[in-house]
């Protein structure tokens, strides 16, 4: 889902920003909407999309395959929030991911159409389409499940679209072998965790899920406690993979240069992580995050 700078044709790069910056467009007209009603919508949306950066900026090593990939936290977003909310703070979230070498500035119309809006409207459509024949923590779980799997299948089409344009479906197969086996782990593990979340917020504050009525208090701190539990996990994750000194190479890469090795991926986060390397980059990125949503929510609490 991080497709890198350099890599898509410019007319494509057109074409998402274009097809994204509509469903942006819509969302934000919904979020507005819904902050007058509730002004506890601002902090809540803030703190899922921290939720949404962190899983989905994490490379997972996968044993199995030998490479690393990521989960991408839209299908549960989509399900707190709605689909339309997740889209922004996805567009949100990968503008920053940009800074730190995941994904780039140019690609950002592509990366959201497959992780914030296919991601997280095809978990959605499971959700709703299972959530009254089936219990919660599995129509939720399969949401997490579908969404993580058309994610890398969408970024798959849009590799296939703009190198291969002479022949679309056979290399959609192509790079799509080349995603979903390391991803399909990652699925699983997203089933599981999406899944505990919806059932655990359903049994604690039900009202959060597909309701217009919204409290703070309890939700910030099981907010705050899964974001340190989904961190803590990822953390010891990624990290484990490199013990014996060797490096699960990310599959977004691996793929992108077997479909294009002739492109040079020379993005600012890229520029940004050889000079200050990643845990000073991720502390830039973080900083500027908070003070831009610090901003943003001490602006709608003065209008309120």
């Amino acid at each position: 889902m991080h497709i890198s700078d350099g890599i898509l044709e410019p007319k494509w790069i057109l074409f998402w920003f274009v097809i994204s910056a509509i469903f942006i467009a819509l969302g934000l007209r919904i979020i507005n909407k819904r902050i007058a009603a509730d002004p506890a919508y601002l902090p809540r949306i803030s703190l899922i999309g921290a939720v949404v950066f962190v899983i989905s900026v994490w490379h997972i090593p996968v044993p199995v395959t030998g490479s690393s990939s990521h989960p991408v936290g839209t299908p549960l977003a989509s399900i707190i929030i709605g689909p339309f909310a997740t889209v922004v703070i996805s567009a949100i979230s990968l503008f920053f991911q940009a800074f730190v070498a995941h994904g780039g500035l140019t690609t950002i119309g592509a990366n959201t159409f497959s992780m914030g809006i296919v991601g997280a409207f095809g978990g959605y459509l499971v959700y709703r389409m299972l959530k009254n024949i089936s219990p919660l923590w599995f129509s939720a779980g399969m949401a997490g499940f579908a969404g993580s799997i058309l994610t890398y299948l969408t970024t798959a089409l849009e590799l296939a679209l703009s190198l291969n344009p002479g022949n679309v479906m056979h290399y959609w197969k192509l790079y799509s072998l080349g995603f979903i086996p390391t991803q399909l782990p990652l699925a699983f593990a997203e089933f599981a965790f999406t899944g505990y979340v919806i059932k655990y917020i359903s049994e604690t504050k039900s009202e959060l899920i597909d309701a217009q009525g919204y409290g703070i208090s309890r939700f910030t701190k099981t907010a705050l406690a899964l974001m340190v539990l989904i961190a803590s996990v990822i953390f010891v994750g990624a990290y484990f993979g490199y013990i014996n000194g060797g490096g699960n190479a990310g599959v977004d890469g691996t793929v992108e240069t077997l479909a294009a090795p002739a492109a040079v991926s020379n993005g600012i986060g890229v520029k940004l992580m050889a000079r200050l390397g990643e845990p000073v980059g991720f502390a830039f990125v973080g900083i500027t995050g908070g003070l831009v949503t610090g901003y943003f929510w001490s602006g709608a609490r003065r209008k309120s």
